[in-house]
């Protein structure tokens, strides 16, 4: 089916996270309201080493590729370790491509700026040893994460200047379904002076800042939207979007809303009762409807999104004057 929009989806885009009422709920996965590109740097294969030197194996087409080697195993390989070198990373190819078909009043662009901080670091010495450092060695660990944490900022000014993106995506997950992998207080020591580096770099150019994080993270949430957070993408299931919304509701948009777990075993009546409860809260803007995690799902749930999305999620207009 093609739609008709009275705004361009780049322009309601904007109304939302302006936390303005949207002629519709934003849905990148159905109004093409963003596209995202990438950068050349190899984090992650199917099968052999990415190019930080992390060896990958896949164990199960389904879940994916695993980690199987953390190259740096004593604290003082740290310093003499050989970091990726940027030297003629650009876009990727076919991004580049994307990029010149594309009509930018119509779409948003986001850059995707690949692995955070803490899941680098861990994937480089591996979790039980990150922690176990981070007690004994703590100084090594906050090298570590400074030596990341270059890389990824060269990595965003890579995104902003070759492709003028609106948005730098960044991913690092932190939490578990009930409660964050570590403390608080480990975060701020570890991970937050270099997370408000790369927020920083992002704001000298004045691009939205998109963080991603699985599980619980409410408790960051106060940080984040210190650091200067555009956009949370944070799973509905874990976290209280009712109360986040309350709460930061004019500072912070909420990126997803339909469970990823509902969208893989759930009926499509419980999708589309998902969706239904995300049009609410986006009404005023702030919102922007997603699954919770880019995977695979059973076409009958995505056509039950779709659906709801139709029926539930236009706001200053009526869809069926709109979609041809």
């Amino acid at each position: 089916m093609r739609y008709s929009f009275p705004v361009s989806p780049k322009e309601n885009m904007l109304l939302a996270l302006d936390h303005e009422e949207p002629y519709w709920l934003p849905c990148p996965m159905f109004d093409g309201s963003v596209i995202v590109v990438r950068h050349g740097l190899k984090e992650h294969c199917i099968e052999g080493k990415d190019d930080w030197g992390v060896m990958w194996k896949l164990r199960d087409p389904r879940s994916g590729s695993f980690p199987v080697f953390h190259p740096i195993r004593s604290p003082d390989m740290i310093d003499k370790y050989q970091f990726p070198s940027l030297k003629g990373i650009g876009l990727l190819k076919e991004d580049e491509r994307l990029l010149s078909r594309i009509n930018r009043d119509e779409v948003l662009v986001a850059g995707d700026n690949g692995w955070g901080l803490f899941e680098r670091a861990w994937l480089l010495v591996g979790m039980e040893r990150l922690f176990i450092w981070s007690y004994k060695y703590p100084d090594a660990v906050k090298e570590l994460i400074e030596r990341i944490a270059e890389v990824k900022i060269r990595l965003s000014e890579i995104l902003i200047e070759e492709a003028n993106v609106d948005i730098i995506l960044y991913g690092d997950d932190w939490g578990m379904e009930t409660r964050l992998l570590f403390s608080p207080k480990w975060w701020r020591e570890f991970i937050k002076p270099w997370q408000t580096k790369l927020y920083r770099v992002v704001k000298s150019y004045g691009v939205f800042i998109y963080q991603h994080s699985d599980g619980k993270v409410e408790d960051l949430i106060p940080d984040l939207v210190e650091l200067g957070v555009d956009i949370l993408n944070i799973q509905v299931e874990c976290n209280s979007w009712p109360s986040i919304k309350k709460r930061y509701g004019d500072r912070l948009t909420l990126w997803g809303g339909v469970s990823a777990r509902t969208l893989d075993i759930g009926k499509p009546e419980d999708v589309m009762r998902e969706v239904s409860l995300v049009a609410e809260m986006g009404r005023k803007g702030g919102i922007i409807l997603a699954p919770g995690h880019s995977l695979e799902y059973p076409p009958e749930n995505i056509d039950a999104m779709r659906r709801a999305w139709m029926e539930k999620c236009w706001y200053k207009i009526k869809r069926a004057g709109h979609a041809n």
